[in-house]
């Protein structure tokens, strides 16, 4: 098997590696997350009841007898004074700019949920992760500490409306408290809001990060000219370009945005009369467009095409002691240099995966073609623009392969 085929298996392996691995991985850092955040919700009620009985203190002695505090959120003991007290089975968060953006929330106010545990209060009431409560009982819910101490004032079995914010429209269901692994759970019945059935795992938000592309490059005709002038080769076999992306949601799967990549290699020789060298870069960049679907929460495929501009340029000079003021090209002829350029439009269908590895973040892989156009097939002397002879090289075009981080939602 050729050095070429074997990496190009070997990139697709690493591609369908993540698709594979990642999900094994991901469910048990999500059960940890949910341990802490459980944790984190009965420390903030044991914080709050602990606050309570400190107030009532003097209140009890006075009256005769001092009530016990709340006990510490561990063990039997407090699971069952837990499940006395009226509670969401949800996890929230105050809501912050960034939710609101995401959501096109356009109010100041309201509590974000971010998840929800199956069976629970709120999951029995049709709410789940991405909604924002913004009332409770007909009162505004102002941040996270407020709809605790609204729920608070509940007792077991009562009934609250719950008004809240989902995919642009304003919705209301009612929250029964009971407490937990009742009897009636297995026969209790979701409640469906119009319009609000689609439970599909969602493509993600917008992001962005560094990335890698490997380029079946075509380098012939540069080759030549730099083995013709006592220079090593350059493996084009696949030539690493280095960059960036970011782009955003605009609905329904499509993301618009940018990217760009770059590649430059420099080297010197030693030549009977005189210092040679040279250098060699290319690029390319543009809008990218992409439509993406979410297999899971965790895997999202995507087609893309990137349309922009590119080029390469390669530059050779030759020298024989040192640059000076007084320099005269007819008395001293190991002064050169040529260089040469090439512009073009460049265009890049892909299709790659997303596996996040956390929330914010993720591994993705893409395979792509890049080709080129341009008006004229020769290259120009990027000093006068004269037409370079013989066969002309586009070093852009070809299979690529990319690899990159993804930081986003």
């Amino acid at each position: 098997m050729a050095k070429k085929t074997k990496i190009r298996v070997g990139l697709v392996s690493v591609i369908l590696l993540l698709i594979v691995a990642f999900p094994a991985i991901t469910p048990a850092q999500e059960t940890l997350e949910k341990n802490a955040q459980d944790l984190g919700e009965k420390m903030e009620i044991w914080g709050d009841k602990m606050e309570e009985w400190g107030e009532n203190l003097e209140e009890t002695i006075e009256n005769g007898g001092i009530q016990s505090p709340p006990p510490f959120p561990i063990g039997d003991k407090w699971d069952k004074y837990y499940n006395g007290s009226p509670k969401f089975n949800a996890y929230i968060d105050d809501m912050d700019f960034e939710d609101a953006y995401h959501n096109h929330y356009p109010y100041c106010y309201g509590v974000y949920v971010s998840d929800v545990i199956k069976g629970g209060n709120f999951d029995k009431a049709g709410i789940r992760g991405g909604d924002i409560i913004m009332e409770f009982d007909g009162e505004k819910v102002r941040f996270e500490d407020h709809l605790l101490r609204l729920r608070d004032s509940k007792n077991i079995g009562d009934t609250v409306v719950i008004k809240l914010f989902r995919n642009e429209n304003e919705l209301e269901t009612e929250v029964v408290f009971v407490e937990p692994k009742s009897e009636e759970d297995d026969d209790y019945e979701m409640p469906e809001f119009e319009d609000m059935k689609d439970e599909r795992p969602h493509p993600g938000f917008g992001g962005g990060g560094p990335e890698l592309i490997l380029l079946e490059a075509n380098l012939g005709a540069i080759n030549d000219l730099l083995t013709t002038n006592g220079f090593d080769e350059l493996d084009d076999e696949y030539l690493p370009l280095f960059g960036g992306y970011g782009m955003g949601n605009v609905g329904n799967g499509w993301f618009i945005g940018g990217a760009g990549y770059g590649f430059e290699k420099k080297e010197k020789t030693s030549v009977d009369f005189g210092e040679r060298r040279y250098k060699f870069t290319l690029g390319f960049g543009g809008m990218t467009v992409n439509k993406k679907h979410a297999l899971t929460k965790n895997i999202v495929l995507d087609l893309g095409m990137l349309v922009g501009g590119g080029g390469a340029e390669i530059e050779i000079r030759q020298r024989d002691g040192e640059y000076a003021w007084n320099t005269s090209f007819d008395d001293d002829q190991d002064l050169s240099s040529l260089k040469y350029h090439k512009r073009y439009f460049v265009y890049r269908p892909s299709v790659g995966v997303l596996v996040r590895v956390l929330p914010w973040m993720g591994v993705h892989g893409s395979v792509g073609y890049n080709g080129t156009y341009a008006f004229t097939n020769e290259w120009k002397d990027d000093y006068f623009d004269y037409p370079v002879s013989g066969k002309s090289p586009k070093p852009l075009d070809g299979l690529s392969y990319s690899i990159n981080v993804w930081f986003g939602h």
